[in-house]
C-alpha cells in the first residue's frame, strides 16, 4: 500500500507542467518557475507540513494542501495517491533528513581529534538538524498520526529509525577507543541518542511561548551534548589520569 509512488510517466526531457498551468484569480505572485518533479514534490511536502500543522491532520484535506500551494487537488495525485501516503512520505522525508547520519557526520568522525571532540561534533550536528524549522511539527505528526497508519509506521521505522540506529552505531563504533565501552553500550547509545535530542527539540518547541526561561540555541546544544557525552564517557577508565 505504501510502496514508492513515482507519479505519471513522462517521456525523456519532458517537464511536468501541471502545477504551472493552474491559476486562481488575479495572480500577483512572481511567475512560477518551471521545476523538475522532485522539486515539485518537495514543494508539496512543504505545503502539507504547513497545512497539517495549522489545521491538524484529521481536519486538513488534500484540497487544503492544494489551496495553500495554489494548485488543484488533481495535481497532487501526480505525486501522492492519498492523504495517508502524503503523511507517511512527509514524515519519512523530514525525519530521515534529521536523524539518519549523513556525509557530514562521517566527515566529523574521520577528522580525528579526541573522543570528546568527535562525539560533540556528531551530537551537535544531529541537534542542529532536529532544531530546524518544522522538525518539531513533524515529530508531533509522527507521534499522533503514525500509530493510526500501521503500514506507514512500519515503513518509517524500517527506513528511518533502523537506518539511523545502524549508521549511528557504526559511527560510534569507529570512534570509540576504550575497550570497557562494550558493543552493547554503543547499541543502546545509538538507539537512545536521537530520541533524547528529539525530545528536547520537541519540548522547546511546545513550551517556548510559556517558558519564562528561554535558552539560546547554542546554550541548548552545549547542555544536551554535555549530558549525552558525559553519560557515555563518565565510566570510561581511560579518562582517569
Amino acid at each position: 500500500m505504501f510502496g514508492r509512488y513515482l507519479g505519471p510517466r513522462h517521456t525523456k526531457g519532458q517537464m511536468d507542467n501541471s502545477l504551472d498551468q493552474v491559476k486562481i484569480g488575479p495572480d500577483t505572485r512572481p511567475q512560477r518557475q518551471r521545476q523538475r518533479p522532485e522539486e515539485r514534490k518537495e514543494a508539496i511536502l512543504d505545503a502539507a507540513l504547513a497545512t497539517f500543522s495549522d489545521l491538524g491532520y484529521n481536519q486538513a484535506t488534500l484540497n487544503d494542501v492544494a489551496d495553500r500551494l495554489g494548485v488543484t487537488k488533481g495535481c497532487l495525485y501526480h505525486y501522492f495517491e492519498s492523504k495517508e501516503k502524503l503523511l507517511v512520505d512527509l514524515i519519512r522525508d523530514r525525519m530521515g533528513s534529521a536523524v539518519v547520519p549523513d556525509e557530514g557526520d562521517e566527515a566529523v568522525m574521520k577528522a580525528g581529534g579526541t573522543r570528546e571532540e568527535v562525539l560533540r561534533g556528531l551530537l551537535e550536528r544531529i541537534w542542529q538538524r532536529l532544531h530546524q524549522p518544522g522538525q518539531a511539527d513533524v515529530a508531533i505528526l509522527a507521534m499522533t498520526e503514525l500509530p493510526k497508519v500501521p503500514e506507514g509506521g512500519r515503513l518509517v521505522f524500517d527506513e528511518v529509525v533502523c537506518r539511523s540506529r545502524e549508521s549511528l552505531h557504526q559511527l560510534l563504533e569507529e570512534g570509540q577507543y576504550c575497550e570497557d565501552i562494550t558493543d552493547e553500550d554503543i547499541e543502546r547509545a545509538a538507539r537512545v541518542i536521537p530520541l533524547m535530542i528529539m525530545g528536547v527539540a520537541l519540548g522547546t518547541r511546545v513550551f517556548r511561548s510559556i517558558d519564562p526561561v528561554q535558552l539560546s540555541v547554542d546554550q541548548v546544544v552545549k547542555t544536551v551534548t554535555d549530558i549525552l557525552m558525559y553519560g557515555l564517557l563518565v565510566t570510561c577508565p581511560c579518562d582517569e589520569g
